[in-house]
């Protein structure tokens, strides 16, 4: 399968620009690149997103805590730029993964109430006012509840009362739409290094009640699934990288 121009252009700018390092490589590895390219090229065909909204969730998949190849963050965001995003967008990208971090306490503490309660320590599952509060308040601002939230808000009702607050900054001052948000959200539930899956049943259930449809979830976790290849990417753009060396 030999790419065609088209998408040796978006492979050209998924990466963030060609170098002789990359030439070097193609030259070497044609298959490589030309399936990358194809790969790449899957979102776009299916034209279920715009330029924009695309660029902007690959923001999102690279510029959050659980990747650990921040060099790449900077081609991502020069392409939502390019594509028609505005600063302010792309600040509202990175600020909303910030909240991904959450799920050490939604994986981290319903492990160790399993532990609690082998040791006859747990709390009593009741919920006192303060934090019967807290999980109205929840479900009046976000229009559902999720057991995952349960022994958070059981042993940590300080922790969930400020993350409640925290995480709706993108909705109260920021400037994506909620559809767009929840695509975003289902994007870096999904991304390898993080595979949150009860986050994706949530958030794609909120997308669809925003007006998703179920091609835009596809595409957005399609974004998701093109990281694979940016560490690579980034050290074949080294010109240096690989000389002299059998590979």
């Amino acid at each position: 399968m030999n790419a065609t121009n088209t998408q040796m252009n978006r492979l050209t700018d998924h990466i963030g620009g060609w170098t002789d390092g990359l030439e070097q490589d193609r030259r070497s590895r044609p298959l490589f690149f030309e399936r990358l390219a194809a790969m790449v090229s899957v979102p776009a065909d299916r034209d279920a997103l715009g330029d924009v909204e695309r660029a902007l969730i690959g923001v999102a998949v690279v510029g959050n805590v659980a990747n650990t190849n921040w060099t790449r963050l900077d081609a991502h965001v020069r392409r939502a730029l390019r594509a028609g995003a505005t600063p302010d967008q792309v600040r509202d990208v990175l600020q909303m993964v910030s909240i991904m971090s959450i799920h050490a306490m939604t994986s981290g503490l319903p492990a160790l109430m399993k532990v609690l309660r082998e040791r006859g320590l747990a709390p009593t599952a009741d919920l006192d006012a303060h934090r019967q509060r807290l999980k109205d308040e929840f479900e009046r601002r976000r229009g559902y509840w999720h057991d995952s939230w349960n022994d958070v808000l059981t042993l940590a009702p300080e922790m969930f009362e400020a993350y409640t607050a925290f995480s709706a900054a993108a909705t109260d001052e920021g400037a994506l739409d909620e559809k767009l948000r929840e695509l975003i959200y289902i994007a870096i539930d999904c991304i390898p290094t993080h595979m949150y899956a009860p986050g994706v049943e949530i958030h794609a259930r909120r997308a669809l009640d925003a007006g998703a449809t179920p091609e835009q979830i596809v595409t957005a976790i399609e974004i998701a699934a093109l990281v694979g290849a940016d560490p690579y990417i980034q050290a074949a753009q080294s010109s240096s990288l690989f000389e002299g060396q059998s590979v």
